[in-house]
Formats: C-alpha cells, sequence, structure tokens
C-alpha cells in the first residue's frame, strides 16, 4: 500500500485541495510525499525566473507550514513545473520514481475533444489516482467500493482484488464504515426501450448479488461490510448510491481505454467520476 505519494497541484488550485487532502492520508498511509506544482506553459509567458524561484519559495513555506505536525516532514519534496501537458510530464516522471499514489484535485471541465488531465492520468498511469473534491472528511467516513463479481478473466479479478485490498486499508487506517456496491448489468436498449424497471429487476436479483459479493469478500476480513446490489448503468447506480450513503471516497477499478476510443467512448469509471461529488480512488486495471 502507499509509501510514497505524489502531490500534484497547479496555480488555479486556489484552496491548495490536494496539499490539504495529502495532509490527511500522509502520516497513516505514506511516508514520502513529492509534492509539484505547475504552471501551464500559456500563463507563464509573463514571468521571469526571479517569479518562478518566488512561487517555488511559496510553495515550500506552504507545504512546511500544512506538514507541520508530519513526523517526516524534512523529507518532503517541492518542486515548481512549467509545462505545456502536464498529463506527460506525470507519466513521464512516475516512469523514473516507484509511487504508490498519485493525488490531484479533481476538474470537470470536460468537452468530447478534450480529456482533462485527471482523465489522462488514470488513462495512462498504472499507479493508483485519487482525485480529491472540495469536501472535508468526517472524522468516520464512509467508504464505497465498486466491485464485478461476475469477473471473467484474471486481469479483471486482479482489479476486484486490489480494489478490495485498499478498501481493508482504507477502513483500518481511518476506522471508516465500508459499503460494497454491485451494479447489475442491464442491456442499455431493455433501459431505454422502458422494456425492463430496474429498480424492480435489483430488487428481484438482489439475494443473488449479494451472495456474490458475499463469496468474493469471504477472503479478505473486511469488518462490518454493508453490501448493496443495484441495476443499470454503473456511472449512474454508483454516484447515486455514494449520494445515499454519503460517502466521502469512492474506489472503483478503470479499464484505461485509450486513443479514438477512448475520446468517444470513454469508460465506466470516467463517466461515473463525471457524476460524482465525492473523493474517487481509481485503479488501473493491469495490461
Amino acid at each position: 500500500m502507499a509509501k510514497s505519494i505524489l502531490v500534484i497541484t497547479d496555480v488555479h488550485d486556489t484552496e491548495n485541495c490536494s496539499i490539504k487532502k495529502a495532509h490527511d492520508i500522509a502520516a497513516p498511509l505514506g511516508e514520502e510525499i513529492d509534492v509539484v506544482r505547475f504552471i501551464r506553459s500559456n500563463d507563464a509567458t509573463t514571468l521571469t525566473d526571479v517569479d518562478i524561484k518566488t512561487q517555488t519559495a511559496e510553495l515550500s513555506d506552504y507545504v512546511a507550514d500544512v506538514f507541520k505536525d508530519y513526523e517526516q516532514k524534512d523529507i518532503i519534496r517541492t518542486q515548481v513545473v512549467v509545462t505545456s501537458d502536464i498529463a506527460k510530464w506525470v507519466v513521464d516522471y512516475c516512469q523514473d520514481k516507484q509511487f504508490d499514489l498519485v493525488l490531484k484535485a479533481g476538474h470537470r471541465s470536460e468537452t468530447l475533444f478534450h480529456t482533462p488531465c485527471d482523465w489522462e492520468l488514470i488513462r495512462q498511469l498504472q499507479i493508483p489516482v485519487l482525485i480529491a473534491s472540495q469536501q472535508h472528511w468526517r472524522q468516520k467516513h464512509a467508504v464505497l467500493a465498486a466491485l464485478d463479481p461476475d469477473a471473467k478473466d484474471d486481469a479483471h479479478r486482479e482489479l476486484n482484488d486490489s480494489i478490495l485490498k485498499w478498501t481493508k486499508k482504507w477502513a483500518a487506517t481511518f476506522d471508516c464504515k465500508i459499503h460494497i456496491v454491485y451494479s447489475l448489468p442491464v442491456s442499455k436498449i431493455l433501459r431505454e426501450l422502458d422494456i425492463i424497471d430496474v429498480k424492480q429487476y435489483a430488487r428481484e436479483h438482489r439475494e443473488e448479488g449479494e451472495e456474490k459479493l458475499a463469496a468474493l469478500l469471504k477472503n479478505y476480513d473486511l469488518p462490518d461490510v454493508e453490501m448493496h446490489v443495484t441495476a443499470g448503468a454503473p456511472e449512474r447506480t454508483i454516484p447515486h448510491c455514494a449520494n445515499e450513503l454519503k460517502a466521502e471516497l469512492v474506489i472503483m477499478g478503470s479499464t484505461g481505454r485509450t486513443g479514438l476510443k477512448g475520446k468517444l467512448l470513454g469508460n465506466v469509471a470516467e463517466k461515473t467520476m463525471h457524476n460524482l461529488r465525492t473523493d474517487s480512488l481509481v485503479i488501473e486495471l493491469k495490461k
């Protein structure tokens, strides 16, 4: 689990959400912390070297203040980077490092032909990515993990395993309530033509779904788990469940679809994130 954390922020993150959230999880989850503040090249046209050095010093001072109670604050690294492509810089940087978690404040400015940086990171990195919201965790917060107990191949079974290991680690570290959701697959055509009542379908198959989840969970020794069986499009059912439960964190997997197919279709994790207002811990499917 997380020992080395890369924290990504930028000059537009006025609330320093990612740095504050990193502080909340660093002591119990991480040892080494690397904070990078980005300035996009088109925002740096009027900046001099002196300006960048000043921003570097300001970042260092701010991080030192936020982490003043952190036992290993002396080994926190900070830097300011000017680049036109944040995602590419991060992907290249991570190839030479051994980060266990990447943390970034979320941005929701997507269009069909523009993929936000957080989506690019999720697609390209083989490291779990925590997209942080502005909200603060309650002292005993709720975590919702989305699983697919019908996974047919080793890669998807390993993805379930990673999600459950992160869920167990999170619960043990932060003493939070664990919820598990399984969204029963329902044909999109049947849903759109109103041929099937998804709520009724979920009620009729709840026992079967809970049995599948129980079989998947039996080897993980997760305390006091509450299971939820829904039906329909996961990008809608998972956010709805998270909202009902007031979950502060949703843990889920991503298929990492890229290229034209990714732009046109996206993947379930990205569509789900679009509808979430919570923190999202997204774990990449290993290829």
